[in-house]
């Protein structure tokens, strides 16, 4: 109220002159021509007394309106700009904040009790979740350990007692099938936690990747997984810079030609595109359409297909989103196409 009677006063100062040009002209008109043709000692003048009166109040209502509405106007503005100040100023360490970031986030205590109790909430919920994702981080990291070693130990253990004299072939038969039973379970959670720390953000920053450096690189490993088909590489450039993650970039490319060998049929081909905006891999299949509104689904698996573990797909979208990229599935003639592009 303070403000609001200050902008007031301001406003009526500044409107002097306007008023004393209604008191001259309207409410003291008539008298000043009676003291005239008095002083004058003339007959007094013909008086409209009345409308000059009815039209001064008129337009002194007019302008007093118009000083309360420009001072209401203001006194608003003013008002509601300092008022909203911390506010924004909330909007903008919410929206720096980052889970993974190593500096403490706190929000002061606002103006007002409702902005305080919102800085208060919001203080809770920040700091509750830097510690659920610091506990699952500390958690990924301990299963990335504790899993993998009892697993690397027990399938050097079934290397052994596969290697000792006088087993029968059935005791055989029995440790192949626990060699590629641990063997799935590796990888298994190998992909498990490579997806639980893509989602936790805990890979390195980006840096700048050749995309047809990385993919002739891993040409030799593709080759080795291709069982007897044949690989078609095809690069419609001769360098492609990315900013990406290199290791998450060869195991999207790893899954997605791994797939198309999964997925493919007898005698045929698989082919790599590199394009400019980004790549595909094209299989043969005797398989038909696959459903693409779940194929990137964790653990999903066609119906009459139970090779693999059903990450595959999954790590690719993953991938893809974790760097903005987009990744489509299409199936047309007999080929299925899986294309990325570079956003």
């Amino acid at each position: 109220m303070a403000q609001f009677a200050v902008c007031m006063v301001v406003l009526l100062l500044l409107a002097t002159p306007a008023f004393y040009w209604l008191t001259k002209n309207f409410y003291a008109e008539e008298m000043m021509d009676i003291i005239n043709a008095v002083e004058a000692g003339v007959p007094i003048p013909k008086l409209d007394l009345e409308e000059d009166v009815l039209e001064g109040v008129m337009l002194q209502f007019g302008l007093v309106s118009t000083v309360l509405g420009v001072a209401v106007v203001l006194t608003v503005r003013f008002i509601s700009q300092r008022e909203w100040y911390p506010f924004y100023d909330t909007i903008k360490v919410i929206d720096a904040f980052r889970i993974d970031g190593t500096d403490e986030t706190s929000l002061p205590r606002g103006n007002s009790r409702e902005l305080t109790v919102l800085n208060e909430a919001l203080n809770r919920l920040m700091a509750g979740s830097r510690k659920s994702f610091r506990a699952q981080k500390e958690f990924t990291e301990n299963a990335s350990h504790e899993l993998q070693t009892p697993l690397a130990v027990m399938q050097t253990k079934l290397d052994l007692l596969m290697q000792q004299p006088g087993i029968t072939v059935s005791q055989a038969a029995i440790i192949h099938d626990l060699c590629l039973l641990t063997g799935r379970m590796a990888r298994l959670n190998r992909n498990l936690l490579l997806l639980a720390k893509m989602e936790n953000g805990q890979f390195d920053a980006t840096g700048t990747v050749d995309a047809v450096a990385v993919v002739k690189e891993l040409l030799p490993y593709l080759e080795s997984l291709l069982g007897g088909l044949s690989l078609v590489k095809d690069f419609k450039v001769d360098a492609l810079p990315l900013r990406a993650n290199r290791s998450l970039f060869e195991s999207l490319i790893a899954n997605l030609v791994v797939n198309a060998v999964r997925h493919n049929r007898k005698g045929g081909w698989i082919t790599v595109t590199v394009r400019a905006d980004g790549f595909s891999v094209v299989n043969t299949s005797d398989a038909g359409r696959l459903d693409a509104d779940h194929i990137f689904n964790r653990f999903y698996r066609p119906a009459g297909n139970g090779t693999g573990n059903g990450l595959g797909l999954a790590i690719v979208k993953a991938v893809c989103d974790y760097h903005g990229w987009s990744v489509a599935y299409d199936c047309h003639e007999g080929l299925h196409e899986f294309n990325v592009k570079f956003l």
